[in-house]
This record gives structure tokens, C-alpha cells and sequence, in this order.
């Protein structure tokens, strides 16, 4: 049950207030705050809007910026952008703004239908002690016991201190500030579900920590997101959450290879897979590996390359060739996240010449029907060759460019109309050469979501 702690110091940087430009104004004792937090599991980047005036924004997991007001009534909205640069308003409230108090918003759910919620949190709390209260926003099927340890950080020395049920009334109790840990359980149980890493909580601080799905490595899992004064969340994973890898191979001398991860005398080998297709998962606990890829013999074709795996982390070790250096292996870590309104593309770049030239970069565009590559707003500009970079897509289907510049001339090394992004999750992309195909170059797409809504 036990895993190792950690401690995650919350600097008291995380309690200081913000300027007037950045959302805080401590001129006025009479005044409040706004702010969004994000926990719907498949939403795009949502806008926070008072007084008709667009504020800050945040992706799921996290919060905007807290923005100060005089106590006072505001019309506040949510809102998102559209594939055609167009906000698209998610819901209209009208929000009380109470002195030294936060006005925390909880979107949550599915994002077709989000679940808004309004919790009011004390800007502070007694000197030397903390306010800590929990949200559960994991589902309606599901209840939760939370405990808390301090000193040991044994469960069995925890005290019960809630048992929060979907999207219950906040309510903060009092602690010293310190060192603790949090587990929890389904209600009822004694069976943790979920423990902490050790953490310190600082005094004169609120902390409502929310109870969500962990959409990762770990089929139902649970993530506590720590929302304080700040303008960010505080993720708390569960110790003993494994991590996963998988493989692919783009070097074709190696039609059929299989790869191991080693740590010390243990070894975890993948089914024999073929190049350019993804290998099986491995799970392993969090940790350094040491990487090899087997030919269909199990002989080592190249060793030792290392690879570092985190709680909760799915990574792809990508097998390429470097023209210079022979075979190598880039990690390329996986969003799970069941996004449906955008997606996360990691575009790795394994094109390294063209026409006998030294290709130092490319550009990649995604276009919509009717738009041009000048007029496209999903490009990366300049990603060089072995490397690796992100660009957010809408829920659409695209063209996709792979341009070189030639002296002045723009060349399309490749491109790929019916490229579907219209599916939960998100994607890895590779660019490679293909001697078999007309341009000698090919895209290989792949679709990252954790298996909790698969």
C-alpha cells in the first residue's frame, strides 16, 4: 500500500497577492475575488469573462488568474474559441463579490453539458494555521473518506476529517500549518484509493482541494488539485500510481524488433513489433530505465539509452535513425486527457535532407477546407530535425503541409488532406523519410487517450 514521500514545499510565494494589472488590489479592504477552475475532463481552453471583459483562461487541471473586485454584483460568463476564431459562450452568472473572500468557480463534467459550481473561500485563515476543505467533482457513482496523517504519515495513524459526495457543500475546517498526508477511500472502506506525497501547507492559507479522475496511466484513478491563493494548482498523484511506455521503430534496416526496459537486475520486454507501428504498453513504477532494442532474436541492436518515468506518465520511446550518429531514441511523453473540443499534437520531426540537402528545420501546417497556408493559424514555424514540438488543433478535420524553404522557394516535402482530429484524445505525429512512397516522405499519426474512456 505504501509508497515512497516525497515532500513538495508550497512556497509561501504561492500565498502572495497579485498587483492591480495582474487581478489583485490590496488598496481596498472592501473588495474580493474571481476566479475559474477547470475540471471538465474534455474541454478545450475556457475563457473567463466579467463585465464583458475577457480576464485569463485555463485548460482542464487548472485555474485562471484571481482577479480583484470591489464588493459588488457582476455579470460573469465562460466562453470558449471556435475552429472560426468566434467565442462561444458556455454559461452566464451573476456573481457577489464578498471582502477577503475568493468567488471560486468549478466547471466540471462532460463539456457538451458542464456542471458550473459557486464556492466562496476565505482569502486567508488564523495565523499558524491553514483552512482546508475538499470538492469532489470525480462523478455522482462515487463517495470518498479523507483522511489526514501528520508526524508518521502512516494511514494508520490518519484521522477522518471529511466525507465529501459529488459536488458537496464546501466546508474548511482548521489545521496547523505542516507536514501531512492525504489518503483517501471509497466511503465506508478502509482500502486507500489514493495517498499523497508528503506535503507542507503554509500558514494564513485556504486550500480546497479537488477530488477529480486522474484521466491517465491508471484505469479509474484519483488526482486531488490543490487550489490556493495562487494562480496555480498544486497536483497531487497518487504514490503508488505506475507509469506506462511503449515503443515504435521508423528505422526500416529493422523490420521486426521487440525493446526491454532494464532497472538493476529486472528487465520488462515488449512483444515483437513491427517498424512504424507502436509497440505494446509496459507498466512500471516510476523510476530511470535503461532502454534497448532487440532484433527478432532478442539480440541488442542498440543499449543503454536512458528513459525517466513518472507517476502517472505514458511515454514513447521513438527509434530513429540520426544520419550522423546512427540509431537513436527520443521520449515523447503522451497526453491521456479525453480532450473533445481541441487536441494536443506532438509533431516529431525525423526528416533530416531533401533533393541531397542538409534539412536543418521544417514548418508544419494545418489547414481547413478553404483556407490557405498563409491564412492558417495551426503551424509550427521551425521545427528542427530530431526534435519534437506541440500545436493545439481544433475538433476539425485538416490538410497538413510539411514545408522546406529552398532559397527563397517554399517546398512541399508532403501532404495529407483528410487528416482526422474529430476523435477524443489527442496525437503524436511523426515525419519521416519513406523511400517507397512518391515524395520519399511519410506521416505517421496515432491517437494518445487513457483507457478509462476507451
Amino acid at each position: 500500500m505504501r509508497g515512497p514521500l516525497f515532500k513538495t514545499a508550497l512556497t509561501t510565494s504561492l500565498l502572495a497577492t497579485l498587483t492591480a494589472c495582474s487581478g489583485d488590489d490590496s488598496s481596498s479592504s472592501k473588495s474580493g475575488y474571481i476566479q475559474l477552475y477547470n475540471g471538465s475532463y474534455n474541454s478545450p481552453y475556457t475563457r473567463l469573462f466579467i463585465e464583458d471583459a475577457e480576464r485569463s483562461g485555463t485548460d482542464f487541471g487548472g485555474v485562471t488568474t484571481r482577479h480583484n473586485y470591489s464588493t459588488n454584483n457582476y455579470d460573469v460568463s465562460f466562453k470558449y474559441l471556435d475552429a472560426n476564431d468566434s467565442y462561444i459562450t458556455i454559461s452566464e452568472k451573476a456573481v457577489s463579490v464578498k471582502d477577503d473572500m475568493t468567488q471560486l468557480w468549478v466547471m466540471n463534467g462532460d463539456f457538451s453539458e458542464p456542471t458550473f459550481s459557486e464556492l466562496s473561500v476565505p482569502t486567508g485563515s488564523d495565523e499558524g494555521a491553514i483552512n482546508l476543505g475538499f470538492f469532489n467533482i470525480a462523478g455522482e457513482d462515487i463517495s470518498f473518506d479523507v483522511y489526514l496523517a501528520n508526524d508518521d504519515g502512516l494511514f494508520e495513524t490518519a484521522e477522518l476529517i471529511a466525507s465529501p459526495r459529488y459536488l458537496n457543500e464546501l466546508a474548511l475546517q482548521s489545521f496547523d500549518e505542516g507536514y501531512y498526508t492525504l489518503y483517501l477511500t471509497q466511503s465506508g472502506s478502509t482500502d486507500v484509493l489514493f495517498e499523497s506525497a508528503s506535503i507542507y501547507l503554509n500558514d494564513d492559507a485556504s486550500y480546497v482541494a479537488m477530488i477529480r479522475s486522474s484521466y491517465a496511466t491508471e484505469e479509474h484513478g484519483i488526482t486531488l488539485d490543490l487550489v490556493t491563493s495562487s494562480n496555480t494548482v498544486t497536483t497531487l498523484k497518487h504514490q503508488n500510481a505506475q507509469g506506462q511506455l511503449r515503443f515504435i521503430n521508423t528505422i526500416d534496416d529493422y523490420p521486426q524488433t521487440s525493446f526491454s526496459a532494464t532497472r538493476g537486475s529486472a528487465s520488462s520486454t515488449s512483444q515483437v513489433t513491427a517498424n512504424d507501428s507502436y509497440s505494446n504498453y509496459i507498466e512500471l513504477a516510476p523510476n530511470s530505465y535503461s532502454i534497448a532494442m532487440l532484433d527478432e532474436q532478442g539480440n541488442a541492436i542498440v543499449d543503454n539509452f536512458l528513459l525517466t518515468l513518472e507517476r502517472e506518465q505514458s511515454n514513447v520511446g521513438v527509434f530513429y535513425k540520426d544520419k550522423d550518429y546512427g540509431p537513436r531514441m527520443m521520449t515523447v511523453k503522451e497526453t491521456l486527457t479525453p480532450s473533445s473540443y481541441s487536441h494536443k499534437v506532438t509533431v516529431v520531426n525525423l526528416i533530416d535532407s531533401y533533393a541531397g540537402q542538409n534539412i536543418t528545420d521544417v514548418d508544419v501546417v494545418f489547414t481547413l477546407n478553404g483556407e490557405t497556408v498563409d491564412d492558417a493559424k495551426n503551424i509550427i514555424d521551425g521545427i528542427d530535425q530530431y526534435d519534437q514540438e506541440d500545436q493545439v488543433v481544433d475538433n476539425e478535420i485538416y490538410t497538413t503541409y510539411v514545408l522546406y524553404e529552398d532559397n527563397g522557394q517554399q517546398i512541399v516535402l508532403m501532404q495529407q488532406g483528410d487528416m482526422d482530429f474529430s476523435q477524443e484524445g489527442n496525437y503524436i505525429l511523426i515525419l519521416e523519410h519513406d523511400e517507397t512512397t512518391s515524395t520519399g516522405y511519410k506521416m505517421t499519426l496515432e491517437r494518445t487517450v487513457t483507457d478509462s474512456v476507451e
